[in-house]
C-alpha cells in the first residue's frame, strides 16, 4: 500500500538619476502541478473488474468507486478513519483518465500527485472535507529486540512510472501470504490495518524507526487454518500474524491507544460532465 519555494524580490532601477526605487512585489509561486485534462465517466456497465493506478503521465482509473478513490488522493485506506459521504460513493462506479505534461511536470512525487486527484476531485465532484483527532485502540509496530530481518533497498533502485517515492510493490499476494518490493514501515502497517481489519480490530501504526525501504516476504496462517479441525497440510499452514511478524521479520505487535486524524467528508456530488 507526504516543498521549498525560492521567492526572488527585483529592484527596479532608473536609469537617468541612479536612484534605487522601492522593491516591487513581484514575487511569483510556481504554479501548482494539475491534470491538464481529465475525463470522469459512470461505468454503468460494471463488471466487477477495476482497476487503479499512477501513470507517468497521469492517472487511470477503471470501476471504482468515489470512496476508494478518495482513499487513494488522501493516501488513507483505514475505514475507521472516514466519516460522511453520501451512500452513492460506494456504489456508483466511474472511470477515469487524466493526463498532465510530463515534460513540464517531470519526476513530480507521490504527496504531488495526490495533492492532484485532491484538486481534481474537488473540482469535479466538488468534494469537501474536514479533518478531526480521535483517540482509537492501536497496535505500535516495534521492532523486536532481536533486531530486524529487512533487505533494504537502495535508493537508485526504487521507483514506479516515474514517481520517485512511489516504490511499494506487491510481487505476490494471498490470503496467508505476501511478498514486497520496496516497501516502507507505513506501507507495511497500513497493509495489516486493512489485510487484518477483521483479526486485530485495531489501527496500526508505525513506530519501528525504520526510515528505509525494505524488500520481505511475510506468511501467516489464516483464520480458517488456524481454527480448523482437520489436518492441514505443511505447505498450507504458518503462525499467527502476531508470531509470523517476529519470526520473519523481527517485528512485533505492541497494544497501545492514542489519536488518529479522522477525515469527515462534508459534501460530494455527482461529477460535472466532461
Amino acid at each position: 500500500m507526504k516543498t521549498c519555494v525560492r521567492i526572488a524580490i527585483f529592484a527596479l532601477f532608473t536609469g537617468c538619476t541612479g536612484v534605487t526605487m522601492p522593491a516591487q512585489n513581484a514575487t511569483q509561486r510556481p504554479k501548482a502541478p494539475s491534470f491538464d485534462v481529465a475525463s470522469i465517466r459512470e461505468n454503468k456497465n460494471n463488471d466487477g473488474r477495476w482497476k487503479m493506478e499512477f501513470t507517468q503521465d497521469g492517472l487511470t482509473a477503471m470501476g471504482v468507486s468515489l470512496r476508494y478513490v478518495v482513499k487513494e488522493a488522501y493516501g488513507v485506506y483505514d475505514d475507521k478513519r472516514w466519516l460522511g459521504g453520501p451512500e452513492w460513493m460506494d456504489s456508483v462506479k466511474f472511470n477515469i483518465e487524466a493526463k498532465f505534461d510530463g515534460t513540464e511536470y517531470n519526476k513530480l512525487t507521490l504527496d504531488q500527485r495526490r495533492a492532484m486527484l485532491q484538486a481534481l476531485l474537488a473540482d469535479r465532484f466538488k468534494l469537501v472535507v474536514h479533518h478531526e483527532m480521535k483517540e482509537f485502540p492501536l497496535y505500535a509496530l516495534v521492532v523486536t529486540k532481536n533486531g530486524p530481518t529487512l533487505h533494504e533497498r537502495k535508493a537508485g533502485e526504487l521507483g514506479h512510472y516515474g514517481v520517485a517515492d512511489m516504490s511499494c510493490l506487491y510481487k505476490r499476494s494471498g490470503r496467508d501470504n505476501f511478498e514486497v518490493e520496496g516497501c516502507s514501515m507505513a506501507d507495511l502497517a497500513s497493509s495489516l490495518t486493512t489485510g487484518f481489519a477483521h483479526d486485530l480490530g485495531r489501527t496500526v501504526i508505525d513506530k519501528t524507526g525504520l526510515t528505509g525501504r525494505y524488500d520481505f516476504a511475510l506468511r501467516w496462517a489464516t483464520e480458517s487454518a488456524s481454527v480448523s479441525t482437520e489436518p492441514v497440510a505443511p505447505e498450507g499452514a504458518g503462525p499467527s500474524i502476531f508470531k509470523a511478524l517476529p519470526e520473519q521479520l523481527g517485528l512485533r505487535l505492541e497494544p497501545t491507544k492514542g489519536p488518529l486524524d479522522v477525515i469527515v467528508i462534508d459534501r460530494a456530488e455527482m461529477p460535472s460532465e466532461n
